[in-house]
């Protein structure tokens, strides 16, 4: 069929508009649309509505086959009457009007699928990072640019008892209660490496009991996993935290089912990252979770060799700990691991050598092959079934409820808060062994802190007590 002017029409696909938007930013220098429409044998109506859906192409580019299964007309229909059917909508026909007009809505073009599932296509890989990630980073600062990213973590898992998880993807059961899902985000500078945000299965865990200061932020799920829900309260806090900054960023995230499109954000431009191919395109995964996994697992290594050279019975590894380590080990790493990161994922030009050295550097974890990775393919979220998104709709669910095992089940310690008095003198002592290294004057300046911080609660302690006695 033709089009006016005996311009054929034509089926394009996502990868063709991008070809055409890289076409027109080399051409339209020095000639007008009408021009370049003709040369590439388009409609001019057609190039004038691909100007003006750019953004929106470049965003949502290459997230279709996510799960890489073969799809045609007839799936779609008899899927959509299914769904139509469950949802009590009877005038649904799904003719072949319907599934052409779907088709083009979506702009899906039906094409053979070669290869193995789920393989990286390389020339998808070279069209994001040379056609795509440039357009959609021109506009913004290298200290606007985030990468967010989830990973799994066997928080309790000592060294001697790796063989029993490895390889361990953990979608649920008993194995939930020692895994962890940790959400890390930085921008490309390192500059700013937001507070991490900590899922886990118990709301309340018997180790936060008198916790009032935690360092990081911490939800439930009852699978330890992250969901749609949670991903949503996260990045609206996170807008309202730049929209009072009067500060607009761009956070790349992969196509991980728990991250829902068409969040309504102001100061945040959400871009998803190619499915499949999050390995060799997303910034997180270049290094810096795989460094800081290590940095986890080096300090549960020191207090595993603690353990053995004390007398004293071992106090078990709770979700508090697991915070603290995990927190420490994130502020530990360093501006430059990230940025060469971001070089790495073909986000900022130039060498990222240095990203292998800091992935080698754990002389501890050496004793234990394959410690470190143990949990690398551990789930951190649910692929949503047609089901679960049917029962969603029409009633939503609460994803921070508690199942039957998570609170009852808990075996996390309450050990005792030490009293102030006490605390205090530990400090003293501690000062006194600081002092007995070389270099030790960062560590006894952060020592005198701690003892001021303490003396100033014993003084309002005190003080209460004073009044009310005087109240008695």
């Amino acid at each position: 069929m033709a089009d006016r002017g005996g311009i054929k029409r034509k089926a394009l696909s996502v990868t063709d508009k991008l070809n055409i938007l890289k076409m027109y930013d080399e051409k339209s220098v020095n000639k007008n649309q009408k021009e370049i429409a003709k040369e590439m044998d388009l409609p001019v109506s057609t190039l004038r509505t691909i100007l003006a859906n750019k953004s929106k192409i470049e965003s949502s580019a290459m997230t279709a086959r996510t799960l890489n299964l073969p799809v045609n007309g007839n799936i779609v229909t008899e899927k959509a009457h299914e769904i139509a059917k469950r949802l009590n909508i009877d005038e649904f026909s799904g003719s072949g009007g319907w599934i052409d007009r779907f088709k083009k809505r979506h702009g899906i073009v039906y094409r053979q699928i070669c290869g193995e599932a789920e393989s990286v296509n390389d020339a998808d890989i070279a069209a994001w990072s040379e056609n795509i990630l440039p357009n959609i980073l021109k506009e913004y600062s290298s200290n606007d640019i985030f990468n967010a990213d989830e990973f799994g973590l066997f928080f309790k898992l000592m060294p001697d008892k790796s063989l029993v998880f490895k390889r361990e993807k953990c979608h649920g059961g008993k194995l939930s209660k020692e895994r962890l899902s940790v959400l890390a985000c930085t921008n490309a500078t390192g500059s700013q490496k937001l507070r991490l945000l900590v899922i886990g299965k118990s709301k309340a865990p018997r180790c936060f009991k008198n916790v009032r200061t935690f360092p990081c932020d911490y939800v439930s799920q009852n699978r330890a996993w992250m969901t749609g829900d949670i991903f949503i309260n996260w990045i609206k806090q996170l807008d309202l935290s730049f929209k009072k900054q009067n500060r607009n960023i761009l956070l790349f995230v992969d196509n991980c089912p728990a991250h829902p499109t068409n969040i309504p954000l102001e100061n945040i431009k959400l871009v998803f990252l190619p499915p499949n191919a999050t390995a060799k395109l997303q910034p997180l995964d270049q290094g810096i979770i795989k460094v800081l996994k290590q940095k986890y697992r080096k300090k549960l290594v020191l207090r595993y060799l603690k353990e053995m050279e004390s007398k004293n019975p071992a106090k078990k590894l709770d979700v508090l700990d697991a915070l603290h380590y995990v927190s420490a080990a994130w502020d530990e790493i360093t501006a430059d691991v990230i940025k060469n990161c971001f070089r790495k994922a073909k986000f900022v030009e130039g060498d990222y050598s240095a990203v292998e050295k800091s992935c080698e550097d754990f002389q501890e974890l050496e004793e234990f092959p394959g410690y470190a990775e143990i949990d690398e393919d551990v789930a951190t979220s649910n692929i949503r079934s047609i089901d679960q998104i049917i029962t969603d709709k029409i009633a939503p669910a609460d994803v921070t409820s508690i199942d039957e095992e998570s609170e009852d089940e808990e075996e996390d310690d309450t050990t005792p808060i030490l009293p102030v008095v006490n605390a205090l003198d530990y400090v003293n002592e501690l000062r006194r062994l600081v002092a007995s290294f070389d270099d030790a004057d960062e560590s006894l300046n952060h020592l005198n802190k701690i003892e001021n911080f303490l003396y100033s609660k014993n003084i309002k302690n005190m003080k209460q007590r004073k009044i009310d006695d005087f109240l008695k």
